[in-house]
């Protein structure tokens, strides 16, 4: 009988104790804490191919050379990501290098959504002031849950 007692008291405190701890995971709490979201990245950017001209290219400013980027960009978060959302920046010797597109050749930047897991491969024209000096690419981005700043020395030769 003593035994008895004593096994429904150990039940009795294991099962309050179970209700606390499941208690202590209030749905809300849980969800405050974005655990999933901010133990994730949100990009994956890998350079497949450069290719550089030496042609005029007149935009705003003339250009005679420049570089075509082509780069494999893969969305491993699990929310959607909005490729213009997405601010980029390219130097070389420290200077600021010009960006723009070239519709003939399908050369859009940073364009278009990716959802979680999708791959995209985005091309980049990068005006250049010497064909032989690395690039330094900067990528930013500050808006919504994932914050990242990516720096990335291209070898262009």
């Amino acid at each position: 009988m003593q035994t008895k007692k004593l096994a429904l008291f150990l039940l009795t405190v294991l099962f309050f104790s179970l209700n606390n701890y499941i208690y202590a995971l209030d749905i809300e709490d849980y969800n405050d804490t974005n655990y999933l979201k901010n133990s994730t990245e949100q990009i994956n950017i890998s350079l497949k191919d450069i290719k550089l001209e030496q042609k005029n290219v007149d935009i705003s400013n003339n250009y005679d050379k420049f570089a075509i980027l082509t780069f494999n960009v893969i969305n491993t978060s699990l929310e959607p990501l909005e490729l213009s959302q997405i601010k980029y920046q390219f130097y070389q010797n420290n200077k600021l290098q010009d960006t723009f597109i070239n519709t003939k050749q399908n050369i859009y930047g940073f364009l278009g959504k990716l959802d979680s897991g999708e791959s995209k491969t985005i091309r980049i024209c990068v005006s250049l002031d010497n064909m032989k000096e690395p690039i330094v690419l900067l990528i930013n981005n500050d808006v919504g849950n994932y914050k990242y700043h990516i720096k990335q020395t291209i070898n262009i030769t």
